[in-house]
């Protein structure tokens, strides 16, 4: 036993655990943990208590018009409970709240608002199963009576769930609930056995479910009686129950304007049950074992046949969102992933990105972006058309928008999947956007999106040819960008750029790689110079030779061990860009960097890559005439050092020989 009378002090702590919105009210819920501890005099822990807690922040004043930034940081300063680094995530939530359509009348006698917008239609039900209006208050000393009413007939089955889901709305109640087994067990057996007799039955007993799940302490005493399993069994009895009513439609049973209140009011009931006891199921889900288990019982199939309902009325996008939400949570695992794309969930998800609830648009590009690391799935994404409403949704700030690049991004990864986003405006909007971003660096994601777009011919002619090249370089030097570098280099590598012969153009390149310590920045300006260098006029090159600094910066990175790969690489390939021109060339020789390029061939030749730049750096020297003279006749080429393991290098210095032999007997 623990001996607390020497206990002094009471030590307690508030952690922050999440936020989530209330199913019902307009108002958020923040879940947090309470920890309390007994002290000794010396400061060590003699006892101590942990238990969870929620509190409810009532947003009444929240409409169509309300600033969601400025409600965001009032909540967040109001409520201490909340860490304002969840300021995006508050704001992401109170724009869901906006957007849903209100689920509970403003005044508790006025009955419920329209839930179409086709058809003014007042859902007198849904209000009864939402919030069963009762004259009588429940009390904890009458539980057992409230079990006693699940014993008798249809009503008092109601009145018995509409009363204990009074009890488990209070959070200090769940604790001595889910403690009563015979309760628990009841609520299961009557759900089973009475649950589509009638919908406020059923979802009286889902939503007292759903508070037990809203706290994972009380999970296993739901998975004991398989509440998961008798919730899945639920869902599918409304599917073949939806499926009558389409028949009956389909048949024009329902034309008469009373018959077609009640199937919108059924309707609306159905879709309020399903979302209920799919918010449980992705609670349950939280454990990896319940997960799998519900996996095998066909949790995906369900959840995709959600998504084909056709009947649209406001509660519809709220379901969407909920599935959408736990699809993006199954879809990170392999077995989820391929029965998903069976069952075609990409083009029903990418039907969804155009819908015109934000949080929808979000979900539904999540699931299609965690879909889109399989290579395959990604080009079946690419080929839906989704472009445009993508790029609609990298014009916001919005969560979404980051997500609409991102899956952007993932599609340009293969070369057939930028071919088709070469077909839209897309990289115009891209190259627009980043020259307007004041953000630096730049983002990375729009940024690799450009980098990868650069490989397509077309686009890169057009990125050459236009005003962006000279406006990134200069940006791109300022803020010592070497992605940004890279974009114009790939843009360079493709086409013939109208900068290419420009020797301002190649000079600030030189002046940034003199003055830059940067190994990756060096390594693509090289790059670029290169590519900027093979459509090069000599006199591009020989402005840059009257200063010599550049060539001894090349000779001197050259040298074993100074620098790293890339950037020795990089300036190989500069000289190879150089060696084209027999005016330039001469300067080359003249440096002394035909040596150390014979030597770095000497420390590389296992590396193929080196091998063969370096070699293409001699092939086009030795292509005029007075540089072969030279190289041949007065360059100490010596072969015994090189083992000859690479073929290539092997014949290149066979043909060197027969060119020596030509030039001495000559």
């Amino acid at each position: 036993m623990c001996d607390s009378d020497n206990a002094q002090y009471l030590k307690r702590r508030i952690k922050f655990d999440s936020i989530d919105v209330h199913p019902i009210e307009k108002a958020l819920v923040v879940f947090y943990r309470i920890e309390a501890m007994l002290l000794s005099s010396d400061g060590e822990p003699v006892t101590g208590e942990k238990r969870e807690a929620q509190k409810m922040i009532k947003v009444q004043s929240l409409n169509s018009s309300t600033d969601i930034n400025g409600l965001a940081k009032e909540v967040i300063h109001q409520c201490k409970l909340i860490p304002s680094s969840r300021l995006n995530e508050v704001q992401q939530l109170l724009s869901y709240l906006q957007a849903r359509p209100d689920s509970k009348p403003a005044n508790m006698n006025d009955k419920f608002r329209p839930m179409t917008s086709s058809q003014m239609m007042r859902n007198d039900e849904m209000a009864d199963i939402i919030n069963q209006q009762m004259d009588e208050q429940a009390s904890m000393g009458k539980l057992e009576a409230y079990i006693e009413l699940l014993y008798e007939e249809l009503e008092g089955k109601i009145r018995g769930t509409s009363l204990i889901l009074q009890l488990a709305k209070r959070n200090e109640n769940l604790q001595d609930l889910s403690r009563n087994e015979a309760l628990i067990g009841a609520l299961y057996r009557v759900l089973r056995e009475d649950g589509r007799k009638h919908y406020a039955l059923a979802v009286n007993i889902a939503f007292t479910f759903f508070y037990f799940t809203s706290y994972s302490s009380f999970h296993p005493i739901l998975t004991r009686f398989k509440v998961g399993s008798l919730l899945m069994e639920i869902v599918r009895g409304e599917f073949v129950r939806f499926e009558q009513w389409e028949s009956e439609l389909n048949l024009g049973h329902f034309e008469q304007d009373g018959l077609h209140r009640k199937f919108q009011t059924a309707l609306l009931q159905q879709t309020f049950l399903i979302r209920t006891c799919f918010y449980v199921l992705l609670h349950l889900s939280e454990d990896p074992g319940v997960e799998d288990k519900m996996r095998k019982k066909g949790i995906v199939s369900l959840l995709i046949r959600t998504l084909q309902r056709k009947h649209i009325h406001s509660s519809v996008n709220e379901l969407n969102y909920l599935v959408l939400t736990f699809l993006q949570k199954l879809s990170i695992f392999g077995e989820n992933k391929d029965e998903m794309a069976q069952l075609g969930v990409i083009e029903k998800a990418a039907i969804l990105v155009d819908s015109p609830h934000r949080l929808v648009q979000d979900s539904a590009a999540r699931v299609l972006y965690n879909l889109s690391f399989d290579p395959v799935l990604r080009l079946r994404i690419g080929r839906l058309g989704l472009l445009p409403s993508l790029i609609r949704m990298m014009l916001t700030d919005s969560q979404g928008g980051n997500i609409a690049w991102a899956l952007v991004y993932q599609i340009s990864l293969d070369d057939r999947g930028r071919i088709l986003i070469s077909r839209s405006e897309c990289f115009s909007f891209v190259l627009e956007y980043l020259l307007r971003c004041k953000e630096i660096p730049l983002p990375s994601i729009p940024l690799a999106l450009a980098v990868n777009l650069a490989h397509v011919p077309k686009l890169a002619t057009e990125l050459s040819q236009s005003k962006y090249f000279a406006l990134f370089l200069d940006l791109a030097i300022a803020n010592q960008d070497a992605v940004l570098i890279k974009l114009l280099r790939n843009a360079a590598g493709h086409a013939m750029s109208s900068q290419s012969s420009n020797p301002v153009v190649m000079d600030k390149l030189v002046d940034a790689i003199l003055k830059s310590s940067g190994a990756y920045f060096n390594s693509e300006a090289l790059g670029l110079l290169a590519n900027l260098g093979e459509f090069s006029l000599s006199t591009g090159w020989e402005t840059i030779f009257n200063n010599k600094s550049f060539l001894r910066w090349i000779d001197q990175h050259l040298q074993p061990g100074t620098s790293p790969f890339d950037v020795q690489l990089s300036a190989v390939l500069v000289l190879r860009s150089i060696a084209a021109a027999p005016e330039a060339s001469l300067q080359l020789i003249e440096s002394g960097l035909v040596s150390t390029l014979l030597n770095l061939l000497r420390m590389q030749q296992e590396d193929d890559e080196f091998v063969l730049q370096i070699l293409h750096v001699f092939y086009r020297l030795l292509r005029h005439g007075e540089i072969c003279f030279i190289i041949v006749n007065k360059v100490s080429i010596r072969t015994p050092y090189f083992y000859h393991k690479n073929k290539v290098t092997k014949n290149y210095f066979v043909s060197l020989k027969t060119s020596q032999h030509h030039f001495s007997t000559s």
